[in-house]
């Protein structure tokens, strides 16, 4: 009986530290708001461009591009990169017209997010992208990843086993070492 409990002991251990290594590598960070937001009609081009996290992402990796119809690229500096917001500056001269801000970003967990916010300046109409209308906007839904983080579960769950294995075996060899005490159970 003795051993079926240190059996089950380790069974236990083993789905304690298989469970508690993967919950965490599912969170990513997401976008929670941005400047312009997705949609919104400015009455003229805005000097910068702000999306604000739900934690601080990395600085390496943050790219920012704020396209127009024709592909031009709006942004007049590299990201800056501050307390969960990432920020760019924009050229002067933005014609009334729709844009996308496409932006990519790494979350503090190593994974990279990314997405696209629409919005357009004066009474222009909104820049139409086949790809982008049947996407969910980033802030209607969950940032998007990349597949990586698949095999990365089963990277820690395997970590996790081995280490509840190995917790397992020590108190087994430490148990045997005891010697039997009075008898079995």
């Amino acid at each position: 009986m003795h051993r079926l409990r240190v059996v089950a002991a380790g069974i236990a251990v083993a789905a304690v530290a298989v469970l508690a290594s993967v919950v965490p590598a599912s969170a990513h960070d997401e976008l929670l708001s941005s400047s312009p937001s997705t949609g919104e009609r400015l009455p003229s081009a805005p000097d910068e461009i702000s999306l604000r996290f739900s934690a601080d992402v990395m600085d390496v990796g943050a790219q920012v591009i704020v396209a127009d119809g024709d592909g031009t690229d709006w942004v007049a500096a590299d990201p800056v990169v501050a307390s969960g917001t990432v920020s760019v500056l924009l050229q002067g001269g933005m014609p009334v017209a729709g844009y996308e801000v496409r932006w990519r970003v790494v979350s503090v967990d190593g994974h990279p997010i990314s997405g696209v916010i629409p919005f357009t300046v004066g009474d222009a109409a909104p820049l139409e992208r086949i790809a982008a209308s049947t996407a969910p906007s980033p802030e209607a839904a969950p940032a998007s990843t990349d597949d990586a983080g698949i095999p990365r579960v089963v990277v820690i769950a395997a970590i996790g086993a081995g280490l509840a294995l190995a917790v397992f075996l020590a108190v087994t060899l430490l148990l045997r070492r005891r010697g039997p005490r009075g008898g079995h159970s």
